[in-house]
């Protein structure tokens, strides 16, 4: 080789490695793989290691986000080639049957939903109704707080004292039975009106004027939505549309659409998505709600129902996507097969989905010394996190024993769509035995205890922890 060759060589070799350094050290760069670039003889920097993971085009089944679980089914679940996997056990249930009896809460039904919600990987958001099929518990009605009926249901005066005094302790019990528990996906804010809805559509003739004047009055509305920000505190909670909403989104609360999809169902000359529902998300208040708290829609009839009434499927699921939903009610029931494709490639988007770019870490770490992780990030779906799910780091042997766990500093719930960067410096324990190990990435349960959401990355696990490099611990 002629000198000239050899410097031609060198330079060519610098230029790549200056190109892929990071923190100023020379790195080594893979995708799917990890491997090294020996760094500068006369450079003390520890070396590092950056990894580029491969992306993942599979839909993503995680909690809080995706098709809703509607009372388990009612009985009759679609299977899964009928209907995407749900995440989002949805549930709801009458105050006669949460309080049978005065002060006697049936707690045991909420924690028979849970139990099965859990088993199969699901977690609970619920309503609480006071008119549906004569909800409101008799024994209440008994104690002076008057009613009409209207059908098969019964509609209270909400301004009654009474009827205030023990709704407040309703939410009030149910809010310190279940208020944080990690179980709980979100709250309705839905204890008034027809069906819970904060309206009085189930009244007809001249019971409707009795029903506005039972309907609680702006300063018992603004009290109802207080105490359930109150006693479901650390609980996502979502108001519907139709109730005060702009107020209830101020203090932190995301909003719901029970009629998403209608572009015609009721009338031609007035539809939910474009006379309620747009009009709403242009208020700055409810419009920017989606980055503290959840959107949710529930479908108007069913999915089978748009078809039949040849509504355009693409109009309505850009809707949900540009109003940064994350959890869609389809009452259990089929996907029109036709349209399965493109509801897949909508729930790529709808809720969140985090993709690692880019991974940089040291090379090699002492015991007790501390290692350098560096980590480009994307959320490439509409809506973040809404609870304190912890990113995490582990170092696992190749016969899989753990040897360390890691939480960061990272705040999941902040990432809202667009890509985040995360840097900190990791310890490493004194007593850790020098080997080489896989480090490995997940998100992990609010307990810590179990990986909880699927990356938008290949490589995943059993245990939704996905291997991203390898570290080498010298003594």
């Amino acid at each position: 080789m002629t000198l000239k060759s050899s410097f031609r060589d060198y330079a060519l070799a610098l230029v790549f490695l200056s190109a892929v350094s990071i923190l100023h050290a020379s790195c080594g760069v893979s995708r799917g793989a990890v491997f090294s670039v020996a760094g500068n003889a006369v450079d003390s920097t520890p070396k590092t290691v950056r990894v580029l993971p491969i992306e993942t085009s599979d839909v993503l089944y995680n909690p809080g986000m995706g098709f809703a679980d509607f009372h388990f089914g009612w009985g009759h679940p679609p299977p899964p080639s009928e209907c995407p996997p749900q995440a989002v056990a949805y549930f709801r249930w009458t105050w006669d049957e949460l309080e049978p009896s005065v002060g006697q809460y049936n707690f045991g039904l909420v924690d028979n939903v849970i139990r099965q919600a859990k088993a199969s990987g699901k977690t609970l958001a619920f309503r609480i109704m006071t008119v549906y099929k004569g909800s409101t518990p008799k024994w209440l009605l008994d104690k002076g707080v008057d009613s009409v009926a209207v059908g098969g249901d019964i509609f209270p005066d909400y301004n009654n004292p009474v009827f205030l005094n023990y709704h407040k302790r309703l939410i009030r019990a149910f809010g310190e039975r279940y208020a944080g528990k990690p179980e709980i996906d979100s709250v309705d804010i839905g204890s008034v009106g027809c069906w819970g809805e904060w309206n009085t559509a189930c009244c007809t003739g001249a019971k409707n004027e009795i029903c506005k004047r039972f309907f609680p009055n702006l300063k018992n509305k603004l009290r109802i939505i207080d105490w359930y920000f109150q006693y479901f505190q650390d609980t996502p909670l979502v108001m519907l549309v139709g109730g005060p909403l702009e107020y209830a989104v101020s203090k932190g609360a995301g909003w719901r659409g029970d009629c998403f999809g209608d572009y015609g169902t009721f009338s031609a000359i007035w539809n939910h998505m474009d006379n309620v529902y747009e009009p709403a998300v242009k208020n700055p208040v409810v419009g920017s709600a989606w980055k503290v708290a959840p959107v949710q829609f529930e479908v108007c009839g069913i999915m089978q129902d748009w078809y039949d009434r040849g509504f355009d499927i693409d109009r309505i699921l850009q809707k949900g996507l540009a109003w940064h939903g994350s959890v869609l009610n389809a009452k259990s029931s089929p996907v029109p097969a036709p349209w399965r494709a493109k509801v897949d490639e909508f729930l790529k988007k709808f809720g969140y989905r985090l993709v690692i770019r880019e991974l940089t870490h040291t090379e090699e770490v002492r015991p007790g010394g501390s290692m350098l992780v560096k980590s480009l990030w994307e959320n490439k779906g509409v809506a973040p996190i809404y609870h304190p799910w912890p990113l995490a780091y582990r170092l696992r042997s190749d016969d899989d024993r753990v040897v360390a766990t890691w939480r960061s500093v990272a705040n999941l719930m902040s990432w809202l769509p667009g890509p985040h960067n995360v840097e900190e410096a990791i310890g490493i324990p004194a007593d850790i035995p020098g080997a080489t190990y896989n480090l490995d990435v997940a998100v992990l349960s609010e307990d810590g205890k179990t990986a909880h959401v699927e990356l938008g990355i290949t490589r995943k696990r059993p245990d939704k922890w996905y291997p991203i490099s390898k570290v080498t611990i010298r003594n």
